[in-house]
């Protein structure tokens, strides 16, 4: 049985061995992939389909049952289209981050351990049953000293160990098939394992919902629809975030905002503002913008929580992504190449591959648009045509930072879907991207604007 400090060296064993045995069958699975590619053994492509995915269901069962690091590295893997066949991110997406609570003994000893007192002493309410649990931690109701509604959310004791284990698993698999594929495949762990390790770190996190609220706070019509909840730094560790309490219902809940007068079509198109925001002009961004992580407050503002997945995009790639898809609109080559390079995802080594492949590769859906059309641009679908024409170049890599962009886009385009059908793109998503794909001012034209004063969008 697992301590209050997290699994025995037992449990971690038998976690291993199972994630052993799915290494093996994922070996066994890409071997049959690979002597079909070569002639050798014929199997159509509906037949492989099924069986990545049988590979990718059994993934989910296990992630579910043993919870920790594999619930995460699943769903940040469901990104990686790049390397993975589609027909097992498929099944990856469907891991949910929902699963039963730890027993509260376990919280309240490692609450106590991260504040130095008992629970008692920091709070004068905390309710044992949490509002919500995950993988890594989960969330309980409290009310602080102050008389301040609390959320108080607390890493699992001794997930670390649980992690560790996964991401040593992680790392044997991708060093097995490296040399077998030609995407970087260890570039893909260091990736993977950042992600999830910040997700860990719950000052970081604090930190990171600051910095998303500065951001909302500097457009006036966002601060006055869009909120994300306080930090108290007093009562928060690297393993325990302590923030106000919002009451709120979930954004898809639609008949319970229906009766308080809530246009839930309205409160998406914010959302789907708010996030634009952050990744087109802050370059520093929620990168998890599904349902469960959007709010609507009592009065009716989208309330936006839970950042321990964010990301920051350097203004250079950025600017290599303006390049790439103006190239892509222009069918200008040289250009097309010169963006991939300078974002980082190929090498100039790749130039001539990278050149051959640009003519094959434009869409006559992105030629010759005009602005309308320009404003209408689906970056998810954009960034995974991209990702799957680079698998055919060696060494090719995609930063994990637009990975994130893709992930949020196609998040925010699921969003949409799902709880705004009727609502219009260009309203929504148009003055952001015609704005990000403008060439960036000079400091002088920068200075001179802001002299002379300017509108909000």
């Amino acid at each position: 049985m697992a301590s209050d400090h997290g699994p025995s060296a037992l449990a971690l064993g038998r976690r291993s061995l199972v994630l052993l045995g799915l290494i093996a069958e994922a070996a066994w699975v890409y071997l049959i992939y690979r002597l079909d590619r070569r002639g050798t053994l014929k199997r159509d492509a509906n037949w492989m389909a099924a069986r990545f995915g049988r590979f990718a269901a059994r993934f989910v069962r296990v992630a579910t049952r043993f919870r920790g690091g594999l619930i995460k590295l699943g769903q940040v893997a469901s990104l990686r289209v790049d390397v993975i066949p589609e027909s097992i991110t498929a099944e990856l997406v469907k891991l949910q981050d929902r699963v039963p609570p730890a027993p509260f003994a376990a919280i309240e000893a490692q609450l106590e351990r991260e504040l130095g007192r008992p629970v008692a002493e920091v709070f004068a309410e905390f309710d044992p049953v949490p509002i919500a649990a995950a993988s890594l931690g989960q969330v309980h109701r409290a009310r602080d000293r102050a008389g301040r509604p609390c959320a108080v959310k607390v890493l699992y004791p001794g997930v670390e160990r649980s992690v560790a284990v996964d991401l040593r698993m992680l790392r044997l698999a991708l060093w097995l098939f490296d040399p077998l594929v030609a995407p970087d495949l260890l570039s893909v762990h260091a990736q993977l394992a950042r992600s999830l390790l910040r997700e860990m770190d719950y000052v970081a996190e604090g930190r990171a919902a600051e910095r998303v609220a500065a951001a909302i706070e500097k457009d006036p019509k966002l601060r006055e629809q869009v909120r994300v909840p306080a930090i108290h730094w007093e009562t928060t560790t690297g393993r325990v975030l302590t923030m106000e309490l919002i009451e709120g219902e979930k954004i898809n809940a639609r008949e319970r905002l229906a009766a308080l007068g809530i246009d839930v079509s309205d409160r998406v198109a914010w959302a789907t503002r708010a996030f634009l925001h952050q990744m087109f002009q802050e370059r520093f961004f929620h990168c998890d913008p599904h349902p469960g992580n959007l709010l609507v407050d009592r009065v009716g503002r989208v309330v936006l929580i839970d950042f321990g997945m964010h990301e920051e995009i350097a203004p250079e790639i950025m600017e290599g992504v303006r390049m790439n898809v103006l190239a892509a609109v222009t069918r200008n080559e040289s250009l097309w190449v010169d963006s991939l390079i300078r974002i980082g995802i190929l090498r100039e080594g790749d130039r001539e591959a990278a050149g051959a492949l640009a003519r094959i590769s434009f869409d006559p859906a992105y030629y010759n648009l005009t602005p309308r059309e320009l404003s209408e641009i689906d970056f998810g679908d954009y960034f995974g045509k991209v990702r799957e024409h680079l698998w055919l170049i060696e060494g090719a890599r995609m930063p994990d930072g637009l990975l994130a962009f893709g992930r949020a886009f196609s998040l925010l385009y699921a969003l949409a879907v799902e709880l705004a059908p009727g609502m219009r793109p260009l309203d929504v998503v148009g003055p952001y991207v015609l704005a990000f794909l403008q060439p960036p001012r000079s400091p002088e034209a920068e200075r001179a604007a802001g002299a002379g004063g300017g509108a909000s969008c």
